[in-house]
């Protein structure tokens, strides 16, 4: 099954010419025997102020991972970088529902979210 990849604003697109230099961060950040070292991936986008990635497989562009440096998860007693295979549509727009949630309580709550513009009483026109 192949899943339709889209973003919102808690997520950035990682441009190509980039793509590179997030491999070597993946390369110093990941343990050396992490399961994903086997794969061979492509990072797709980086969600905002954190250090999670959305990556793909380049041999299988259907499977999809997200990986996040911010978190750890114990496989057979060792410690590892959080990772999670996306297995349908449904479990990556939900992903991407709660990253928007959460990216929109951090603005609201660094006063850079005011909602629609005509809510403010500030940004009204004087009479």
């Amino acid at each position: 099954m192949s899943i339709k990849v889209g973003f919102n604003d808690a997520w950035e697109s990682i441009p190509l010419e980039f793509a590179d230099d997030v491999l070597k961060f993946f390369d110093t950040k990941l343990q050396p025997n992490h399961p994903l070292r086997a794969c061979e991936l492509s990072p797709l986008a980086k969600r905002w102020r954190k250090r999670r990635y959305l990556v793909e497989e380049l041999k299988s562009r259907d499977l999809l991972w997200v990986l996040d440096f911010d978190r750890r998860m114990r496989i057979k007693g060792k410690t590892f970088c959080y990772f999670k295979r996306i297995e349908t549509q449904e479990e990556f727009d939900a992903l991407l529902k709660a990253d928007h949630d959460e990216w929109v309580q951090e603005m609201k709550d660094a006063g850079a979210w005011y909602g629609a513009p005509a809510c403010q009483p500030s940004l009204l026109p004087r009479r």
